[in-house]
């Protein structure tokens, strides 16, 4: 009897422990596939039991806009710039902890599971937000932001005049130190800041003139000097006068790099320019500033015969009649400059001349050059065929009239087909090169040299000068009907008197 009695026991037993656990199993399936979030688990000040994933990461991106939206006043030099945290860089980084809340305890059996919940319900399981600061950001938006508060300095400039040169004195301006705020907001964010608004002066920092009137008053001598010769239409001859116009009296500055384009924009009516002749995809349309080429091409020799350093020159893809091949210095939009850099001790004055059939170039700086030297551009043609021709131009420096060395300044391609270009917009001029017509794009670097054995070549005998003006161009052979000269050369000694001739050509359309 006593047997039987405690087998019904142990019967009802077991099936109470079974039927638990299929209860505490089914309830655990049932919240598991609602995706819920056990209770006593927190990020931050949030209590995540009960919730969704999807549901707290709602809640715990709400909180950080909430503290990355905080305002932090910033003063530069003694100006106030308000930004938000997030404008700083300011953001949450482990957003990991989301989805290991929503997992915790989803792994294991049910027992395991259950056992988890409970300790989970117990003890508590927290997670902290783990913020962070993103310098780029910082950075980016100091320099775009920050930038506005910048007073920059201002070089002292030239000015020509019929005794000389009128000199504007330089003065110095305060910018905001970058580095040093990027640095200092990096350690308030993350060490001071209590997440509130808040305050920080950042740093600000003299910017000097890289020019000043004691280097303007050195400049006395011309340095290099360049003329081509024109005749065409009367609107291309306005955008030549109106180029030399916007061209002339700049000075810059020691080390310092000029865009032409930037001195030409904008492309309106109202900036002077009219409709002039330009060879576009084969055809002649009118387009404003039409022309303006032959002015960058004509400022290109001129900072050649100076021996400035040429940062960025573009043949043009076709041929011009003004200068020989890879002589000449297209303008297309932002794709197509000329950027000259002052690599001498001075300022350089560039001073823009507009005559009837005439236009040139002079810059003037300080000659240092030895009055025995001698250089010689030289226009080579490569190689050509039905479709491009190829060529070069070289520079030959030469000590008592003995070659010394010899460099190639640029290679140029120009697509066979006569005409010229010379446009100034992608969209109405040059259009971009196509893969089925690619183009030459030269960055030009003056004084790289090649060192070559001396030879007996001799350069044009020339007496010394006291005022350096350079430029004999003499065309060994004559240009061809479709203007493709082989080989040209163009002598700069320092002598006081100027020869040129720049061979002219005839075409079937406008000159650009």
């Amino acid at each position: 009897m006593q047997y039987r009695n405690n087998m019904k026991f142990a019967k009802s037993l077991f099936f109470s422990v079974v039927s638990c656990m299929l209860v505490m199993g089914l309830s655990d399936d049932l919240y598991a596939a609602e995706k819920k979030i056990p209770h006593g688990i927190t990020i931050g000040d949030i209590d995540a039991g009960g919730m969704t994933e999807e549901e707290l990461m709602n809640q715990a991106n709400e909180y950080v806009s909430t503290v990355t939206s905080k305002n932090i006043e910033l003063l530069i030099d003694g100006k106030e710039l308000d930004l938000s945290a997030g404008e700083l860089g300011y953001y949450w980084k482990n957003t990991g902890i989301v989805k290991e809340a929503a997992t915790y305890c989803q792994e294991g059996n049910i027992i395991e599971r259950y056992k988890h919940e409970k300790d989970v319900q117990k003890e508590g399981i927290s997670y902290d937000f783990e913020m962070a600061v993103d310098d780029d950001v910082l950075r980016h938006t100091l320099e775009t932001k920050g930038s506005s508060y910048n007073v920059y300095h201002v070089n002292a400039s030239l000015t020509k005049t019929a005794e000389g040169f009128d000199i504007t004195p330089e003065s110095s301006g305060k910018i905001l130190d970058v580095d040093d705020s990027v640095k200092e907001l990096h350690e308030y964010l993350m060490d001071d800041w209590d997440e509130k608004e808040g305050r920080k002066e950042l740093k600000v920092i003299k910017d000097l003139p890289t020019s000043t009137k004691a280097d303007c008053a050195k400049v006395k001598d011309m340095i290099g000097t360049f003329s081509t010769s024109f005749s065409g239409s009367s609107g291309r001859n306005k955008n030549l006068e109106n180029g030399m116009r916007l061209l002339n009296g700049i000075t810059i500055g020691v080390g310092e790099t000029i865009s032409v384009n930037s001195y030409l924009e904008p492309w309106t009516t109202d900036n002077g320019w009219v409709p002039g002749g330009t060879y576009v995809n084969g055809k002649v349309e009118n387009t404003l500033g039409g022309g303006i080429c032959q002015v960058s091409t004509t400022l290109y020799n001129a900072a050649l015969n100076a021996e400035l350093e040429i940062v960025e020159r573009n043949c043009h893809s076709m041929t011009v009649g003004y200068v020989p091949l890879s002589m000449d210095a297209a303008l297309a939009g932002t794709w197509k400059d000329l950027k000259i850099q002052n690599n001498t001790s001075t300022p350089v004055y560039i001073e823009g001349i507009y005559a009837p059939g005439k236009i040139t170039f002079n810059i003037y700086g300080l000659e240092t050059r030895p009055s025995n030297r001698t250089v010689q551009y030289v226009s080579q043609r490569v190689s050509s065929s039905s479709s491009y021709y190829t060529s070069q131009l070289l520079k030959r420096v030469y000590i008592d009239g003995v070659l010394q060395s010899e460099s190639v300044v640029n290679t140029s391609s120009y697509k066979n087909g006569g005409g010229a270009t010379g446009s100034r917009t992608a969209q109405t001029q040059e259009t971009p090169p196509q893969p089925q017509q690619q183009e030459t794009t030269t960055t030009v670097m003056i004084n790289e040299t090649i060192t070559l054995p001396p030879e007996t070549t001799q350069a044009p005998q020339t007496t010394a000068p006291q005022v350096p003006v350079q430029t004999e161009t003499q065309p060994i052979e004559q240009p061809t009907t479709t203007n493709q000269p082989t080989t040209t050369t163009q002598t700069t000694t320092q002598q006081a008197t100027t020869k040129e001739t720049v061979p002219q050509q005839e075409t079937t359309a406008p000159m650009n």
